[in-house]
């Protein structure tokens, strides 16, 4: 019983206090969705994530090319070059993980990840991706996570030289838990550990009788 009430302990420590490593992690995969709608006022009509600058199309343009691999909705945004940069999604809500499909990725793509605890560059090529130069056959998924103490608060698309277009689509994120979610969280594992601790006594008391 020690041992659970030391384990609900340090889980609700962890739920409140903000590890001083907060920070975002990105790395290739993700792509699972659901994903969500895209269109000029951002993710599910703005009400996920809002969008200012880029442009958001429906076909493939000479200078950008609907990513590899198939799109949700029909429609891919692109930043640059005939659109405004950069191409800004900034969530309504903070996300603790972020996914997308990346298209035709350069080396002149940056991308920006900003949160509670710093902004984040991320290259194609820092992010070890199979091909850099281009190709608008490959696309690859992408995923960036908060670690806890930290939120993802919006995500910026831009290119170090103004030539083409850094085209993604097929967007998928998770919420932060809100606190009072945490709380019932906490409040169901010590219900659970009291159960437990119930089931355990009662079962020694009748083996000390019979």
């Amino acid at each position: 019983m020690r041992l659970l009430l030391s384990g609900i302990a340090a889980l609700a420590l962890t739920a409140a206090i903000q590890p001083a490593q907060a920070m975002v992690v990105g790395g290739l995969g993700g792509g699972t969705g659901p994903y969500l709608s895209l269109s000029s006022a951002g993710l599910d009509g703005g009400t996920v994530a809002t969008l200012s600058g880029g442009t958001v199309y429906t076909a493939d343009k000479p200078f950008a090319d609907i990513p590899k691999g198939g799109v949700y909705g029909g429609t891919f945004l692109a930043a640059g070059p005939t659109s405004s940069e950069p191409a800004v999604l900034t969530f309504q809500n903070p996300v603790n993980y972020l996914s997308f499909l990346w298209g035709s990725p350069d080396t002149y793509n940056l991308l920006t990840v900003t949160s509670a605890k710093g902004t984040y560059d991320f290259t194609a090529s820092s992010l070890k991706f199979a091909v850099t130069d281009g190709n608008q056959a490959f696309s690859q998924y992408v995923q960036f996570s908060a670690t806890p103490g930290d939120q993802i608060l919006s995500v910026s698309f831009n290119n170090s030289t103004a030539q083409d277009a850094f085209e993604t689509a097929n967007f998928s994120v998770s919420a932060v838990p809100e606190a009072s979610t945490w709380a019932m969280m906490i409040t169901g594992f010590f219900g659970i550990g009291f159960l437990a601790y119930r089931g355990r006594r009662q079962s020694g008391a009748g083996f000390r009788v019979a």
